[in-house]
């Protein structure tokens, strides 16, 4: 029943839509909660009245149907998320929302009138802002924006333990530590790059991760420690013209197995376990910033109320989506997090709760 017009500063609304989910666009996950989330009381309000069923309702009402896979990674049924952009042009098309392109907004005044960058200006009863970029427009209107940093992003290590393994993947539980604390641990697949490693487990890590820490990789951890020693010990009886590389051969490819020997500095069973279930790389820093899927910062959540996500400041505001200081591990969450603050604060805006 509102009247909405949609400012992009773009030429074409959606498109990063198109990027997300390798391009299947990964829209919630069934495991939906605050806890995902580096803000759970602030965003607690929100899962709770739009969690994982509610949002999948809400497009299928639009036409959009979807399923989970066997991690609860939710995704169209389509497996395209041009079928997620697409559903969203059209409905708007069909709620006749106005859509004004090229438009670059630049400032909000306090009685709701949005400035653009060549002088034309828009009045809303309310405004939502719902991208990175509108931070500069929260300033404008009196908030405090966090800094942004790249985070879900690879991760640069020291090079010398990983020197020729670029491209090679492994399944693995790898542990975030900073001096003898251990940050967070979790398991899944590693991507060795040039730089450093990459991958969903480096992603979520990267979230908590600074320079100077540590990732301890486990590339074996279906073993303990124990059973590790006593299968290289029987390995070196049971075949001991096996020496240097052909040593790990058929437990690990072989460039892996060069790494790992090279660390340990041989074959001595002892050393080997230890270096397999402990092979040690220090972060660096954020790797290649173009892979990062979400950035960190935005307008503070202290400014805002959880229930509405409306301003404290003014009361024609709201913020939803990248807008604020919002960020979550990687499987559908910091989308899932996007429609649905942006669906509460909608209803916000005009005046009623959403059940």
């Amino acid at each position: 029943g509102a009247q909405v017009t949609v400012l992009e500063r773009a030429d074409r609304v959606g498109r990063k839509i198109l990027q997300t989910g390798n391009g299947r666009c990964n829209l919630s996950n069934t495991a939906v909660s605050p806890a995902a989330y580096n803000a759970p009381d602030f965003v607690a309000p929100v899962i709770s009245k739009i969690g994982c069923d509610k949002l999948r309702s809400f497009f299928a009402g639009l036409g959009l149907f979807s399923y989970a896979d066997e991690q609860g990674r939710v995704y169209p049924v389509s497996d395209a998320a041009s079928s997620v952009l697409d559903i969203l042009r059209i409905s708007c098309d069909e709620y006749s929302v106005q859509t004004l392109c090229g438009f670059e907004a630049t400032r909000i005044l306090p009685d709701g009138v949005i400035c653009a960058a060549d002088g034309r200006t828009v009045l809303g009863d309310a405004v939502m802002i719902a991208t990175g970029g509108g931070t500069t427009l929260l300033k404008s209107a009196g908030h405090r924006i966090v800094p942004f940093s790249p985070v879900l992003c690879p991760l640069k290590t020291d090079t010398a333990p990983i020197r020729g393994l670029s491209g090679l993947r492994a399944k693995c539980a790898v542990t975030l530590l900073r001096g003898e604390k251990t940050l967070h641990s979790l398991h899944g697949e590693l991507l060795f790059r040039d730089y450093g490693v990459s991958g969903i487990v480096i992603f979520d890590l990267s979230r908590y991760a600074e320079p100077g820490d540590v990732l301890s990789v486990d590339l074996l951890p279906d073993f303990t420690y124990a059973e590790l020693c006593k299968l290289f010990t029987d390995r070196a009886a049971m075949h001991p013209l096996r020496r240097g590389e052909t040593f790990l051969t058929g437990i690990f490819h072989s460039r892996i197995a060069a790494a790992l020997l090279r660390a340990a500095g041989g074959t001595n069973p002892i050393k080997l376990a230890q270096t397999v279930k402990k092979f040690r790389l220090t972060v660096r820093g954020c790797g290649d910033q173009k892979q990062s899927q979400v950035t960190r910062g935005g307008a503070a959540l202290t400014e805002f109320d959880s229930g509405t996500l409306r301003s404290l400041f003014s009361p024609r505001l709201y913020a939803a989506g990248e807008a604020l200081d919002m960020d979550a591990a990687c499987g559908g969450y910091n989308l899932h997090w996007a429609f649905a603050s942006g669906i509460l604060a909608a209803h916000s805006a005009i005046g009623e709760s959403y059940d």
